[in-house]
C-alpha cells in the first residue's frame, strides 16, 4: 500500500502500532497516511484510496470509523499548516535575512489558475 517493504516499517523508531495477537502489529489510518507522507512512494491521495478500498473488502462495519479517519488526517494537515511549519523551520535553522526572503514569498498572493490546462491527457480506454 505504501510501496514499502515491512521490514523499513518496523525499523522506524517514529512510527507507533498496536499489536494484534502474539506477532502482529496494525497501523492506524492515520498513522498509515502520515508514513505514506514520509516516504513519498505513493500519492497520499491513492493511499487513502487503497485504505478505504481495503476496509470495505474485510471489515465493511469500519468503513465509517476509517473514512472519518482519513478526513481528519487531511483536515489536519492543509497547506496552511505546512507554510506555517516551513515558517518555524526556517526561523529555527536559517539566519533572519533568510527568513525574511521565505516569509515575503509565502505572503506573496497566489496567482489566478489557468482556465485551460494543455498538455498530453490520455484517452479514455474504449
Amino acid at each position: 500500500m505504501l510501496g514499502v517493504s515491512a521490514s523499513t516499517l518496523s525499523r522506524r523508531a517514529d512510527r507507533t502500532a498496536e499489536r494484534r495477537g502474539e506477532r502482529d502489529r496494525v497501523l492506524s489510518p492515520a498513522e498509515v497516511l502520515r508514513l505514506a507522507s514520509v516516504f513519498r512512494r505513493r500519492s497520499v491521495n491513492d493511499v487513502a484510496q487503497a485504505l478505504l478500498d481495503h476496509v470495505s473488502a474485510t471489515a465493511p462495519d469500519e468503513v465509517t470509523r476509517v473514512e472519518e479517519e482519513i478526513e481528519g488526517f487531511f483536515e489536519a494537515h492543509t497547506v496552511a499548516d505546512q507554510r506555517d511549519e516551513l515558517r518555524r523551520l526556517a526561523r529555527r535553522m536559517l539566519p533572519p535575512s533568510m527568513c525574511e526572503q521565505i516569509d515575503s514569498v509565502l505572503d506573496q498572493e497566489a496567482g489566478e489558475l489557468p482556465d485551460i490546462i494543455q498538455g498530453y491527457a490520455p484517452l479514455p480506454e474504449a
